[in-house]
């Protein structure tokens, strides 16, 4: 869940494409296992992403979640948007291995929409869900750097990405393709302020260990939209 007792500033990550093929294998409870979207799974979405208040209502994440994947990109969210399934069935876990267009590049790999249902966390589903996802890009030959943003509000997510390979990327902001007179929307990132604030939630080592670690962009990776490349 979200702690907004922190102040908000933009976090944004890279795993580098080494670290892909170094994860472990995803371990998921007894009774519980993993499932690729498909068609109809857009409305467990939605209520999945509305219980962690990624959304007000699950009517507005279902409008989003069609008008940006369902209807553009069904058959890729049939291999790209991964579920954990409880033992009744339901889908409680979700991550996608997804992709943008942005100041980075074209089609670059972001990691996207990663949630668990609160009655079910504690339970290292969402470990489990972002590694069997992250495993998705090595299988569909998608082998290059991946990439994701969060923010100060969700640091055991921060801590959780650490952990399986994700570094802070130091880069100002990153301007996304987008349908409106600009053409792109600008997602910012404040990484100095950001470690900052989580002072007060990290130790002293975590804080130390990600500002050192900190990943600068390489000669590709601008700011400025379209990429040069």
């Amino acid at each position: 869940m979200l702690d907004k007792t922190l102040e908000y500033f933009d976090f944004i990550m890279k795993m580098p494409a080494t670290r892909l093929a170094q994860l472990p294998e995803p371990v998921l409870p007894a009774g519980y296992s993993f499932a690729l979207y498909t068609p109809g799974d857009e409305l467990a979405w939605a209520e999945l992403e509305a219980s962690v208040n990624e959304f007000a209502t699950p009517e507005k994440a279902l409008e989003y979640f069609k008008r940006e994947y369902v209807d553009q990109f069904q058959d890729e969210l049939c291999r790209k948007c991964m579920f954990v399934k409880n033992p009744q069935g339901r889908l409680v876990s979700t991550a996608t291995a997804w992709f943008m267009d942005s100041s980075l590049g074209y089609r670059r790999n972001w990691l996207q929409w990663i949630s668990s249902s609160p009655e079910e966390q504690g339970k290292g589903l969402g470990k489990a869900v972002i590694i069997k996802a992250l495993k998705l890009y090595k299988e569909l030959n998608l082998t290059d750097d991946v990439f994701l943003h969060t923010q100060t509000w969700s640091h055991t997510a921060i801590y959780l990405y650490n952990k399986l390979g994700f570094e802070a990327f130091n880069i100002d902001h990153v301007k996304v393709a987008w349908n409106n007179e600009q053409g792109y929307r600008t997602m910012r990132n404040n990484i100095a302020k950001a470690l900052e604030e989580l002072k007060k939630v990290y130790t002293a080592e975590l804080v130390a260990a990600l500002r050192n670690n900190t990943l600068q962009p390489n000669s590709q990776e601008k700011c400025d939209f379209p990429p040069a490349n």
